[in-house]
C-alpha cells in the first residue's frame, strides 16, 4: 500500500458489488466505503417507500439494475466479473434461480469473495422464513435476556446492525485476508440469527455457571439500583453503571443515600427494590442537567441520555470527531480508528443511478450496448445525461 493509498484507506482498490436492500447489506457496504472500499450500490429501479438503505448510501455510487428486465442477470455477472465482493440479501435460493449464485460467479471470477447476509442463514428449516430484525433476536435468545416483563425491541441495532452488518463486515474483511494466502475467494454466510446468538455469550456463560437469575433480575437487566436509568425533574433521562464499589460509594454520596447504601452489602439482591425506589426519588428532585455536573465532578459512573439533537453539542462527541456534519446533517464518524490508514466520510451518490453509465464502462460495456439496455428497461441512466 502506498501513501496515497493509506489516506484512502485499507481497503482502497477493493471493488464490492452491493445487490442488498433495506438496513443490513448497504450499512455493512458503508463500512467499507467508509475504509475505502469502491462500493457500488445496485438500486432498484423503483425505491421502496420506507428505504433505510438511502441512509447508508455515503462513499458509494450508485447504478440502477431491473433483475426482471432483459439482461438484467447477465449485467450483475459481468460486474461481478470485475468485483473483489459481491454483496446479497436475498431469501436462499433467490440468487441461484437467477444464474447469479456462487457457483455461478465464482466459477468465472474464483478470487470473488461472494458475501450473503440474511436472517436466518443459509441452512436450517426457518431459513426461508419471512422475518425482521425482532424475529431473528427472539429466535436468538438475545431479546430474551433484555428489560423485565414487557419487552421493547431494541430498534433494530441488536439483530440487523450488530448481529449483522457487523459480522457480515468481518466476514468479508477476513476472507479478503485469506485471499491473500489462497488466492481464492469464498462464500461468507452471515446470518443475523448466528451474530446476536453470539452476542449472547455473556448471558450463556452466566446460565451454564449456573448463575443466570432470569430476565430482568441481572444486576445488568434493571434489578440493581446502580445500573440503570432514572427519569429526572424536567424529564430528561439520566444513565449510571456505578458496579465496582469504589464508583458505587461515589454514587451514593453524589445522591445523599450513602448512609442509607452503606447499611446492606452492595451485592445483595433483597434490598435493591428498596434502594432503587430511594435512587428513583432522588433523581426526580432534580434536573438532568444538575445531575450531569454532579458526576462530572466525580468518578461515579454518571451520564445523561442524549437524545439525537443534543448530540452534536456534548462536549466529548465534539471534542473526538464523534458526530460530525455532513451533507446538511449530522452523522456518526467511522469507527473504529485506525492510526496510519483511518477510515473517512465520503460524498454520497448524486442521486439513484448517477454512476449507471460511468460503472458499466468501467465493466466493458459499449455506449450503444448501454443505449440498449436503457431502451429495454435494464438499467437506468438520470434524465438529462447525455455523456
Amino acid at each position: 500500500m502506498t501513501e496515497n493509498d493509506a489516506k484512502d484507506g485499507p481497503l482502497c482498490g477493493v471493488r464490492v458489488l452491493d445487490l442488498s436492500a433495506l438496513g443490513p447489506g448497504p450499512f455493512c457496504s458503508m463500512m467499507l466505503a467508509d475504509f475505502g472500499a469502491d462500493v457500488i450500490a445496485v438500486e432498484r429501479p423503483d425505491a421502496p417507500g420506507l428505504d433505510p438503505a438511502a441512509f447508508f448510501s455515503r462513499g458509494k455510487r450508485s447504478v440502477v439494475v431491473d433483475l426482471r428486465a432483459p439482461r438484467g442477470a447477465e449485467v450483475i455477472a459481468r460486474l461481478a466479473d470485475g468485483a473483489d465482493v459481491l454483496l446479497e440479501s436475498n431469501r436462499p435460493g433467490t440468487m441461484e434461480r437467477r444464474g447469479l449464485g456462487p457457483e455461478d460467479l465464482c466459477t468465472s471470477n474464483p478470487r470473488l469473495i461472494y458475501a450473503r447476509l440474511t436472517g436466518w442463514g443459509q441452512e436450517g428449516p426457518y431459513r426461508t422464513r419471512a422475518g425482521h430484525d425482532v424475529n431473528y433476536i427472539g429466535i436468538s435468545g438475545a431479546l430474551g435476556v433484555l428489560g423485565g416483563d414487557e419487552l421493547a425491541p431494541p430498534l433494530a441495532m441488536l439483530g440487523d446492525i450488530a448481529g449483522g452488518s457487523m459480522f457480515a463486515f468481518a466476514g468479508i474483511v477476513m476472507a479478503l485476508l485469506d485471499r491473500i494466502r489462497t488466492g481464492r475467494g469464498q462464500v461468507v454466510d452471515a446470518s443475523i440469527v448466528d451474530g446476536s446468538a453470539l452476542l449472547n455469550s455473556p448471558q450463556l456463560g452466566e446460565y451454564n455457571a449456573g448463575i443466570w437469575p432470569g430476565r430482568g433480575r441481572g444486576l445488568l437487566s434493571g434489578a440493581a439500583p446502580f445500573y440503570g436509568v432514572y427519569r429526572c425533574a424536567d424529564g430528561g433521562l439520566f444513565a449510571v453503571g456505578a458496579i465496582e464499589p469504589r464508583f458505587y460509594e461515589q454514587f451514593l454520596a453524589a445522591l445523599d443515600l450513602a448512609e442509607e447504601g452503606g447499611r446492606v452489602a452492595q451485592g445483595d439482591a433483597a434490598t435493591w427494590p428498596a434502594l432503587r425506589r430511594r435512587v428513583a426519588g432522588r433523581f426526580a428532585e432534580r434536573d438532568r442537567d444538575h445531575w450531569t455536573a454532579v458526576f462530572a465532578s466525580i468518578d461515579g459512573c454518571g451520564t445523561p441520555v442524549l437524545e439525537l439533537d443534543e448530540l452534536a453539542e456534548d462536549p466529548h462527541l465534539r471534542a473526538r470527531g464523534t458526530i460530525v456534519e455532513h451533507e446538511g446533517g449530522i452523522a456518526a464518524a467511522p469507527a473504529p480508528r485506525l492510526s496510519e490508514s483511518p477510515g473517512r466520510l465520503r460524498p454520497s451518490p448524486a442521486g439513484r443511478g448517477a454512476d449507471t453509465r460511468g460503472v458499466l464502462r468501467e465493466a466493458g460495456f459499449a455506449d450503444d450496448e448501454i443505449a440498449a439496455l436503457v431502451a429495454a428497461g435494464t438499467v437506468r441512466i438520470p434524465d438529462g445525461e447525455t455523456t
